[in-house]
């Protein structure tokens, strides 16, 4: 039989509906327009409907195709433009008084504060408390009372709101259009003295499950969790993740068994599939609705035990669409349940679109539903362990095959053990999921509770085994991979044709369109190495309380930083995305901090003829730049003259003032770096107001960066 995209798509009729609703998604997001063009488009698609569909000389199915695909498109584009409108129409940013609002979500607890989420209720004008609503982010100073603040607690605070702004950094993670799709648009920092706790009793059901899984991950710790299984097994179970330190997130992402570890599809699967086992004995037809009834309720109690994130939301009404499916005769399946649940997802919140979890999960999902049944197609296996080694398999690929642009494209790497990763942490984690539940069901027994955490203990100690295991095995991750947004839509383009030209149509055009795809992928990706061979670019970055002067000469990657105060990660966090993108080989630093210099060492760390370093100079090509920290000791003499630089780099707040500066060297520009206190930033640029110097502060203005020759 001839396979038909057109005939596919007509089966699940929510494809048709969520294609158009995202179109005008993203044209709202990359394309900001009035609302009028919205409503004109929703009006006129309307009218045409009706006049197309209802008035029989008209009635031309083309024409009204188009209409409802326009509503829709006009449907997405007021749908996100009232969120993007929402920034427009904020009232605390900048807003300078007393505040009342509720803790949102569970607090993070970090090294130096306590990050939360507020719900603004109300603010004080004059002696007068006016109710109004809005979201902000609180950092607070960390002490004893701000690290016991729980989701639902009221504090009344004094804050001095400010916009989000980015660092200004080349290629960094877009943290201010993160918290605007999460609808947050001011932050503050607060002393303790800056808040007070008016209420801790929870109000409403949200708080009160957080703090049931609050105690219930107390109860974890006090039959002796450790830290690292006692994340895991939180974050698993719960979808509690604070706790999760560092190594153990790392190996788990080398080792591709992230999904493992946040609740999401993978586990509403497990326990749907297990609910579906445990309900099979009702056998007659009549009482299907009973049985779905139960699924259902049973899915959103696991939902609600985790505390309802958006992934499990996402994954609990994929499987209740799927479930209600089972009711219709001739229903076009879990596909279509999918794309209902995409729908009604995106309505609710257009910025679930730009959420890497929905994508992520979507992409899963979808790929496991047209693929996988192929692949399984392919081998015939009779015995029962090799049978489900193999579904496991090609479960495992249809997924990774889906996702693989996306992490390539937000994670820049490829986990190459993700077979071996999901063979062994798949039934573990499954004994550890279903452990844990008859642990809280028995944890009011003596002797039992304590075997059966102790079991639980042992899992949880085998997932982390074998992750870090993975981890550290020869070649377990493909790292540093870098596509941008066009080569991600090529490498899904590709992926689709390829899976549709070997086991769908078998039409030679499709494989033709693909192979062409892909000369044009390795075209576009040397295109990119010719242009990384000829770039010449300083950059000084915005990373707090740092130094961290970059030059970039073809492929070679030279940072000069003040490595006594700070670590190479912190740099590499905030840089890494710029040097995948500008094709770079390892970064080689070079320590500025005061102490005996070693020319041999610092030539050999360079090993680059064109830079030079040496007493804070550095040249590179041509260029001269001057690092002036605390350490300066102007040379008190007439004879020398003024020293010739392109750049002061100003760091370490030193004391001095820009006329002092300007008493020593000739140069183009002065850079204050975020190594430097505020007060003497602000002295600063007080200071090159009056004198009309040129001044380039990264903290305020972001990176300075200078193609050298361009």
């Amino acid at each position: 039989m001839t396979f038909s995209f057109a005939e596919e798509i007509r089966r699940y009729p929510f494809i048709r509906l969520t294609i158009p609703l995202i179109v005008g998604i993203v044209l709202a997001l990359l394309l900001p327009m009035p609302q009028w063009i919205g409503w004109s488009l929703l009006g006129l698609s309307a009218v045409c409907f009706v006049v197309f569909k209802h008035i029989p000389k008209y009635n031309i199915a083309l024409a009204t195709g188009i209409s409802v695909n326009v509503f829709l498109i006009a449907v997405g584009l007021l749908l996100a433009s009232f969120n993007v409108e929402g920034e427009a129409k904020d009232t605390l940013a900048g807003y300078k008084g007393f505040v009342i609002g509720e803790v949102a979500d569970d607090p993070k607890i970090k090294e130096n504060n306590v990050s939360l989420e507020i719900n603004v209720s109300a603010i004080r004008d004059g002696d007068e408390w006016l109710e109004t609503s809005g979201r902000t982010l609180l950092y607070l100073e960390k002490d004893s009372a701000s690290v016991l603040l729980r989701t639902g607690d009221r504090i009344v605070f004094s804050p001095e709101l400010s916009g989000i702004e980015n660092k200004g950094n080349p290629e960094e993670f877009d943290y201010r259009k993160y918290l605007a799709y999460n609808m947050i648009f001011s932050s503050d920092y607060l002393a303790g003295d800056d808040w007070r706790l008016v209420d801790d009793e929870a109000v409403g059901f949200r708080p009160k499950l957080s703090r049931l899984r609050m105690k219930l991950v107390g109860l974890l710790r006090d039959f002796g969790l450790s830290d690292d299984e006692l994340g895991v097994m939180s974050a698993m179970t719960m979808g509690y993740s604070d706790i999760l330190n560092d190594e153990i997130r790392h190996a788990y992402s080398s080792a591709g068994a992230m999904h493992i570890l946040a609740v999401s599809g993978l586990h509403v699967g497990i326990i749907y599939g297990i609910i579906v086992f445990l309900l099979s004995f009702i056998k007659n037809d009549k009482l299907n609705w009973l049985k779905v009834v139960l699924t259902i309720s049973l899915i959103w109690l696991y939902a609600l035990f985790t505390g309802l994130s958006p992934s499990v939301s996402r994954a609990s009404l994929m499987f209740s669409l799927m479930s209600l499916g089972k009711l219709q005769k001739n229903s076009p399946g879990s596909l279509n349940a999918v794309f209902a649940s995409m729908f009604i997802l995106l309505v609710i919140n257009p910025y679930n679109l730009v959420n890497i979890g929905f994508q992520l999960s979507y992409s899963a999902v979808i790929g496991i539903i047209i693929l996988q049944p192929k692949l399984y197609a392919i081998f015939e296996v009779k015995n029962k362990f090799l049978d489900w080694i193999w579904s496991l398999t090609t479960v495992s690929v249809a997924a990774q095959l889906a996702t693989m642009p996306l992490c390539f494209y937000y994670f820049h790497q490829f986990s190459n053990y993700f077979l071996l990763t999901n063979y062994v942490m798949i039934p573990i984690s499954t004994i550890a999921i279903w452990t844990c539940f008859i642990f809280f069901a028995v944890s009011w027994i003596p002797y039992v509770s304590t075997a059966v955490a102790y079991c639980l203990s042992w899992l949880a100690k085998a997932m982390n085994y074998a992750c870090l295991t993975i981890e550290g095995l020869p070649l377990s991750t493909t790292q540093d991979i870098y596509i941008d947004v066009p080569q991600m839509i090529l490498l899904f383009a590709i992926i689709v044709l390829f899976v549709t030209f070997f086991f769908f149509t078998k039409r030679y055009r499709h494989l033709f369109a693909s192979v062409a795809m892909c000369v044009i992928l390795a075209a576009t990706n040397l295109w990119q190495s010719f242009e990384s061979n000829s770039q010449k670019t300083l950059v000084v970055y915005n990373i707090n309380k740092t130094t961290a002067i970059n030059i970039i000469d073809g492929t070679d990657n030279i940072m000069f930083a003040n490595l006594d105060s700070v670590q190479p990660e912190k740099i590499g966090f905030t840089a890494k995305n710029n040097w995948l993108k500008k094709g770079l080989d390892r970064e080689k630093y070079v320590n500025l901090s005061s102490g005996k210099e070693n020319l041999l060492s610092t030539i050999t760390a360079i090993d680059n003829r064109k830079v030079f370093f040496k007493h804070k100079f550095i040249d590179y090509d041509g260029l001269k730049l001057y690092v002036l920290d605390d350490n300066f000791m102007p040379i008190d003499d007439e004879n020398f003259g003024k020293v010739d630089v392109d750049y002061v780099v100003l760091a370490d707040s030193p004391y001095v003032t820009l006329e002092e500066v300007a008493e020593h060297f000739n140069f183009k520009k002065i850079i204050i770096a975020s190594s430097n206190s505020i007060s003497r930033c602000e002295a600063w640029n007080a200071e090159k107001v009056a004198l009309d110097y040129d001044v380039h502060d990264v903290r305020n203005d972001g990176a300075f960066i200078v193609t050298i020759g361009g």
